[in-house]
Formats: C-alpha cells, sequence, structure tokens
C-alpha cells in the first residue's frame, strides 16, 4: 500500500513493521539499533521493545519522535524520506477534525480550479492535430529556485498559523509554484477557495485550524466596499489557519505605500493586513538553472519544449499562451477590437466583476469611427464576441465568458495577462463619454464605489457624483464624506445644502467651509440659527477677529457686528 493511501492507524501499523521485517530486527535488534543512532536534540535516542510492540500492534497513536526514530533505525533518513510517514502520522492523528463548510483536502485539489494557467496546447501550435484526450491537463512542474524558500515559509506557517503572499506579474508562474509547495508541504491539510469576501469573512467566525484558505489573486478579495478587515485575517492566523495569497506587485506597492501629505487613506485596513503576509516574489525570467530543469523536462513533454523554443518572450508567460493575447488584440478585426478595448478601459477604471453583454454593446460604439458605427454587419457583436472568446493554442482566451449556469453567460471577463498589458499601453488613455455612460448603466454594484473613485481621480465629477449618490440612495452612508468633498470643489453650495439639510453632517461642513471661503457671512448666520451644526465652524472661519483677522483678509459680505455666542 502507497503511503499517501494509508488512512487508519492498523495501515501505518503494519506498514512500520514492514520496514522492520525488511531490515530483519527482532524487537531487541531495534532497541539496540536505536541506542547506536547519533543524539538528536542533545538527547540519546531509544526505541523500548514494549513501544516497539505497542506500534506494531496498533495499541495508540505513536508519538512523532518515535516515528522518526523507527524510520531511522530501518534506514529511512533524511527530511525529505521521512516527510511522506510524517506526513501519514499526521493525517491519522488528525483523521477526526471536522472538515470546514466547502472544503476539500489539499490532496485532492485540481490546480486549475485554483487558478493555475492552463498550458498551451502543442498540435494547436504547431499545427498538428489536437492534444492527445490522455495529455495530461498540466505539464510537469520545472522546479524554481525559490521552491525551498516558499515551502519553508509554508512549512513555518503551518506550525503555528499565518500568511503566505507570493507576488509576481501575470503569467510568471507563481500559482502553480504556490500550488505544488502547498501540496508538498500540507497535503493532508483542508483546503477552503472563498469564491467572495463575504465567504471568507463567515468563515473567520470560526476558523478551523489545520486549514489552508486559498486566496489566488488576493486584490478580488479586498476591493470591495467592506474588504477583509485586518482583524479577520489575524483571528484566522491565531487559530492556525494558513492562509496563501498571490497578487501582482503593483496591486501590493499601492496597498502598502502610505497616502502623500493631505490626501485621504483608502487603503489603511489593506496595509493592516498586508503586514501579516510572509512575501515572497517571483521573478519574470527563468534562471540559468531553472532552464536546465526545462530542458531536461522537455524531453518527455513537447509543451515544455514549444515555450523554450520561442525566443522572443518568457517560458512561463508562452507556456500560458500570453504573447499570443497580445497579438490577438492588436490584429484584430476593427468591431472585435472595439469589443477588446472597450473590455479592457472598463477593467482599468474599477470594472473588476464580469462584463454584460449590454455594456459592450453600448460601449463599443465609442471605440469606432462614424463609419464604422453606421454600417455594422448584422452579426457584428456575436462575431466579434466569437473571435474575442476563441481559446488560444488550448490555454486559454482573450475574453472569458462567465457562467451563470449550464449554457448561460453571465458576462465576460478579459485575460490577467491582457489587462496587465493594457495597463501599460493605455495608461494615458481617456475613456470615450460613451464608454463612462455605458458603464453607469451597466456595472456591478460591486464595482459602484471603486468606479466613483476612479471618475473623479480621472476629473470625471459628472460621473463620480452620479455614481456616489446611487451609493448613498442605496444606503452606503461611507461614501457621504468623498461625495460632500467633491462638490464642496465644484462649489456646489445648492447641492451641499440639500444633503445637510437631510442631515449629512459630512456635507454640512462642506458647506460652511465653502460659504466661509466665499464670505456668504448672511448664509452662515441663518444655518446657524437653523441648528445646523457645521455652520458655527465656517462662521469662525470667516470671522474677523484680533486673532486671525490677518490670516483671514478681506472677504465680500463680510459682517459688521460680532458673531453670535453660545
Amino acid at each position: 500500500m502507497e503511503l499517501e493511501d494509508i488512512v487508519t492507524l492498523d495501515q501505518l501499523a503494519v506498514a512500520l513493521d514492514q520496514l522492520r521485517l525488511d531490515r530483519g530486527f527482532s524487537l531487541r535488534d531495534l532497541a539496540a539499533a536505536a541506542r547506536n543512532l547519533p543524539p538528536q536534540g542533545g538527547r540519546q535516542r531509544t526505541l523500548p521493545s514494549a513501544t516497539a510492540s505497542d506500534v506494531i500492534h496498533a495499541r495508540s497513536v505513536p508519538k512523532q519522535e518515535t516515528v522518526v526514530t523507527w524510520l531511522a533505525t530501518c534506514g529511512v533518513l533524511g527530511e525529505e524520506a521521512q516527510r511522506p510517514w510524517l506526513q501519514t502520522l499526521d493525517r491519522i492523528m488528525n483523521s477526526h477534525q471536522q472538515r470546514p463548510p466547502g472544503a476539500i483536502r489539499v490532496r485532492d485539489a485540481r490546480p486549475r480550479m485554483l487558478g493555475v494557467h492552463a498550458a498551451i496546447q502543442v498540435g494547436q501550435l504547431t499545427g498538428d492535430s489536437p492534444a492527445e484526450p490522455g495529455e495530461r491537463e498540466l505539464p510537469p512542474y520545472v522546479p524554481r529556485d525559490f521552491d525551498s524558500d516558499l515551502r519553508t515559509k509554508i512549512t513555518l506557517a503551518g506550525q503555528q498559523g499565518g500568511f503566505v503572499l507570493v507576488t509576481g506579474d501575470s503569467s510568471v508562474g507563481k500559482t502553480r509554484a504556490l500550488f505544488e509547495a502547498v501540496r508538498a508541504v500540507l497535503p493532508d491539510w483542508w483546503l477552503l477557495h472563498p469564491g467572495a469576501a463575504d465567504v471568507l469573512r463567515e468563515f473567520s467566525r470560526h476558523p478551523a485550524g489545520r486549514t489552508v484558505v486559498w486566496l489566488d489573486e488576493l486584490q478580488d478579495y479586498l476591493d470591495f466596499h467592506e474588504g477583509v478587515p485586518a482583524g479577520d485575517v489575524r483571528g484566522m492566523i491565531e487559530a492556525g489557519v494558513v492562509l496563501v495569497a498571490t497578487c501582482w506587485p503593483s496591486e501590493r506597492t499601492k496597498r502598502v505605500a502610505l497616502p502623500a501629505a493631505g490626501e485621504s487613506d483608502s487603503y489603511t485596513n489593506d496595509r493592516r493586513l498586508l503586514s501579516l503576509a510572509d512575501v515572497l516574489t517571483v521573478p519574470d525570467t527563468l534562471s540559468t538553472y531553472e532552464h536546465r530543469r526545462a530542458e531536461v523536462l522537455a524531453r518527455a513533454d513537447p509543451r515544455i519544449r514549444a515555450a523554450l523554443d520561442t525566443p522572443d518572450a518568457g517560458f512561463t508567460q508562452v507556456m500560458a499562451a500570453g504573447p499570443e493575447l497580445i497579438r490577438r488584440w492588436e490584429h484584430a478585426p476593427d468591431y472585435a477590437k472595439a469589443v477588446f478595448t472597450a473590455a479592457l478601459d472598463a477593467r482599468r477604471v474599477g470594472a473588476h466583476a464580469p462584463l454584460t453583454r449590454d455594456y459592450l454593446e453600448a460601449a463599443v460604439p465609442g471605440y469606432l469611427t462614424n463609419r464604422q458605427q453606421a454600417t455594422p454587419p448584422p452579426r457584428w457583436l456575436d462575431d466579434a464576441l466569437a473571435y474575442a472568446t476563441e481559446l488560444l493554442h488550448g490555454a486559454t482566451a482573450a475574453v472569458v465568458p462567465v457562467a451563470a449556469g449550464m449554457g448561460t453567460i453571465t458576462g465576460y471577463r478579459v485575460a490577467d495577462y491582457l489587462h496587465q498589458h493594457a495597463l501599460r499601453v493605455r495608461r494615458s488613455e481617456h475613456l470615450p463619454d460613451i464608454a463612462w455612460n455605458a458603464l453607469i448603466s451597466h456595472h456591478h454594484p460591486d464595482d459602484t464605489d471603486r468606479l466613483a473613485d476612479i471618475a473623479r481621480r480621472r476629473g470625471r465629477d459628472r460621473e463620480a457624483l452620479t455614481l456616489y449618490q446611487r451609493l448613498i440612495d442605496d444606503g452606503d452612508l461611507l461614501v457621504a464624506e468623498p461625495l460632500a468633498s467633491l462638490l464642496a470643489e465644484r462649489g456646489d453650495a445648492g447641492a451641499l445644502c440639500r444633503l445637510a439639510d437631510n442631515g449629512d453632517h459630512h456635507a454640512a461642513s462642506q458647506l460652511a467651509g465653502l460659504l466661509a471661503g466665499q464670505g456668504n457671512v448672511d448664509a452662515l448666520r441663518q444655518r446657524a440659527d437653523n441648528g445646523d451644526d457645521g455652520a458655527p465652524s465656517g462662521w469662525f472661519v470667516c470671522w474677523p477677529s484680533e486673532a486671525t483677522s490677518s490670516s483671514c483678509g478681506t472677504l465680500p459680505g463680510k459682517a459688521t457686528t460680532a458673531p453670535p455666542t453660545g
């Protein structure tokens, strides 16, 4: 029986006893051989006959120290050789542990379901017949130079709980490396892959130890108004949970950087959360030693051979068809290219949820000429989507359909590799007005807050105001402050007044400051008399007392009587 198939104490006892019999040892011989082993941790190792008898008769679960001594006595030496035995012991010791809802064993996890990119198919790549049905879903793993560091981090996290974050650009192999490391170190732990931030928050209320929480693309769990509180992550770590995640370096950098003086800090929670992580960065290219390992594996897997033989792009990027995604966009027919660009721009300004067909239909005209808008083919959108969603070399598509059930498409996502490329080449490009209007009408509610903030930063005040107001209408009072600030920047006293009259203290404060800056003391006095708590502060800002008159300057319409007391 293979070690990975052992699930009971009786089976472990048989396997350990077979090691003894293979060496030709009696129980007395075993005890004598143990005494001849070098000391461990400063202590002489022993394996009394009574203890050995308990092991082979499965009377109780042996201690780890006993199993390590047994293995060494029987010639199983070194950490690598002993690890499968100790993992088997660990599995038996913890077989009673309750399974968290939705979790599976790490050893049973499918890498593609966890975000590992599909690999190119060499038949399609070279123009030959498609890959054989029996060909493995993923090629053999090319060992990376950082594997030992990554596995050490996960081992330490497994001993006391922890958070391991792997950063690197899209398609550099970070998710595959993380999957291989977790499977090697914690194969018998439960693995939970939350579909959304709310699922993670629910698990954090009753965290179960010996659970790996898989958070591929960490930003997807943070880019919501509530996000994942840093306190929840700290609680899971204290409960013995191991959190593992990936993210792009740019996503981590913007969240850990302190805001400039005077700017609002929208990443306070994320900064605290990321401070809990043990970070490892994956380089963009293979090292010399990694390349040599790939050459060896290429003898048995033509996909690895094909990626190594493509000199104009990185090995891991080619394996995931990354460069082909860019070519697909750049050389697309006009209407398909407009679909690509509309989808990429929407993602660029904060639309992370799947984009609907209605959005694409409404936004695409903004990327076409007048003639193209006037004379579209009869099935222009269907044909463009068919082109955009076609699998490239069997690996991925530039635009990926997202299912809402069997045979039903709820929307479309752009491939990460293509999105990251678009961030660079279209960073300074403005979205057409048509595209912004389409986003306002056809975006997912989870994206509203993010779209509003980005619209404001890009000077799209009208769109930002519309989106902020929508959040207010939906009961999200946390955006009252940025909404009031934007209205004040625009000098819109009327809108601020309406919000202040409805009890918005942020609007009242901004209105007072605005009126004070305008020197409109009459309006300030009237609001103060009507019980506006924000008005008195604005009144004194503009009142020329002896202490402040030199700094206030002369304001039009300034009152000449003393301000109200009390």
